[in-house]
C-alpha cells in the first residue's frame, strides 16, 4: 500500500487530489488507490507490473523511477491470495486496485 501512495503522490501535480478506498466486499475486501496525476500511456500499461519495468517514468518533480515497485506490490498481494489491477488515461490519473479474500 506505502508503494501505490507513494506512487500517486510521485505522479501527481502539486495540491494533485489523492483518494484511497477500502471496499468490504462479500468475501474479500478491495483498497483504491486513485490519484490526478499524469497517467499510464496505452503503450506501457502491460508492462507496468514487470520487475525492472520499461514503464519507468520520472515523477512530476523529477523523482527516479527504478521499476521495482509495481513487480514487488504485485507479489506481495498474489501471495495473500490477492489480486491487483488499474485502470488509467493518460493526462487524468490512474486509479489501483488491491483484492485481497478475507
Amino acid at each position: 500500500m506505502g508503494n501505490l501512495v507513494n506512487n500517486a503522490i510521485k505522479f501527481s501535480p502539486i495540491a494533485g487530489e489523492i483518494k484511497v478506498r477500502l471496499k468490504d466486499e462479500q468475501n474479500n475486501f478491495v483498497i483504491e488507490v486513485e490519484d490526478s496525476g499524469i497517467g499510464i500511456p496505452d503503450n506501457l500499461k502491460s508492462k507496468v507490473f514487470d520487475l525492472f519495468s520499461e514503464a519507468k517514468r520520472y515523477g512530476t518533480l523529477g523523482e527516479q523511477p527504478f521499476g521495482l515497485g509495481l513487480s514487488i506490490s504485485k507479489q506481495i498481494t498474489e501471495a495473500h491470495g490477492g489480486k491487483i489491477w488499474f485502470e488509467s488515461t493518460e493526462g487524468k490519473g490512474t486509479t489501483f486496485f488491491v483484492e485481497i479474500p478475507v
